[in-house]
């Protein structure tokens, strides 16, 4: 038995592959650029329909356009024949989602819209099906089993249809020039938002103490433990920076056994710290530090004057860090 589930698991896992390499080829991608295309003209919100897994599929890929603002919406096909016609808004797209394209709720209302002024898509595995016939444009899933145990469970089908959702959308975004930014307006809350919106100088620190190149050890451990966040930076009189050090390099100059009354800050500092401007985004300076390895990062201006501390600690209240 246990040799039987884990055969089941293999296969459900290695068809999916499959059918995912199998929408690796230029026909496929020329009919998905065909689809973008005539979505990206059209100048209206995109319905798609679908019956059972297929309506499931749908309106994930609806998430995922809506989320990239590509307006597009729902709309049952039986549900749909008793008054919600009114939906479909005239010069529209529609995409009908169907595995085997013979689905015949699907049948019945793809030639109840053939009267209205809408482009019809068809996403099935069959080219030559009725569903994939009555449509305009057509997208192959290339879908030839399931790999569930009872074969008409679906599985591959909707993974690879809800790939092709996702080729549309990189597709789109491509062709509109969608960038980050958009996507911050698209999003502004969560942890989404604060990645793409978050910039640095939001959670920089900048009440610290300024340290002179001529301080002591010992004042510069008092103005380290004042500043709370393990670092001292050292300023000429311009507060340009020169260098730092951090509370690992006071552990390690004690263990050394240094003149803390004596060695001064210019003569340990380390005079190459890791900088980032004011205008870098939060998730960036999180890549520089994670790249870099430290646990502190000083903003300067373009100048090299001070603005601030970013300790990894901020991020992580930020939920940047996990």
């Amino acid at each position: 038995m246990e040799r039987d589930v884990q055969d089941a698991i293999s296969r459900a896992i290695h068809v999916q592959l499959r059918s995912i390499e199998s929408l690796d080829n230029y026909e496929i991608f020329n009919q998905i650029y065909e689809v973008a295309r005539v979505i990206d003209e059209a100048d209206c919100r995109l319905a798609f329909t679908g019956i059972g897994k297929s309506g499931d599929v749908a309106r994930k890929i609806i998430g995922t356009f809506n989320g990239i603002g590509i307006p597009s919406y729902f709309i049952h096909p039986v549900e749909a024949r008793h008054g919600q016609l009114g939906m479909l808004p005239p010069g529209g797209v529609i995409i009908l989602i169907s595995n085997s394209g013979f689905t015949e709720e699907l049948i019945q209302f793809a030639e109840v819209i053939q009267s209205f002024d809408m482009t019809t898509v068809s996403i099935t595995s069959n080219p030559i099906s009725e569903i994939a016939q009555k449509a305009e444009y057509h997208i192959n899933t290339n879908v030839e089993n399931e790999g569930a145990v009872v074969e008409f469970v679906p599985m591959a089908s909707s993974t690879a249809t809800m790939i092709i959702g996702d080729c549309l959308a990189n597709a789109l975004m491509t062709m509109r020039n969608f960038d980050k930014n958009q996507h911050a307006r698209l999003h502004p809350g969560g942890t989404i938002g604060k990645r793409l919106l978050m910039g640095v100088s939001d959670v920089l620190y900048s009440e610290m103490p300024r340290t002179k190149p001529s301080d002591t050890l010992a004042e510069v451990a008092v103005k380290m433990s004042k500043g709370g966040k393990g670092i001292a930076v050292i300023q000429n009189d311009q507060n340009a920076v020169e260098g730092i050090l951090t509370d690992g390099d006071v552990r390690r100059l004690v263990e050394r056994k240094a003149e803390f009354h004596k060695v001064t800050a210019q003569e340990v500092m380390t005079t190459d710290p890791i900088t980032v401007l004011p205008s870098l985004s939060a998730s960036e300076t999180l890549q520089k530090m994670q790249q870099h390895d430290v646990s502190h990062v000083v903003v300067t201006t373009a100048e090299n004057i001070f603005s601030g501390v970013v300790h990894m600690n901020d991020l992580m209240n930020e939920g940047f860090v996990k």
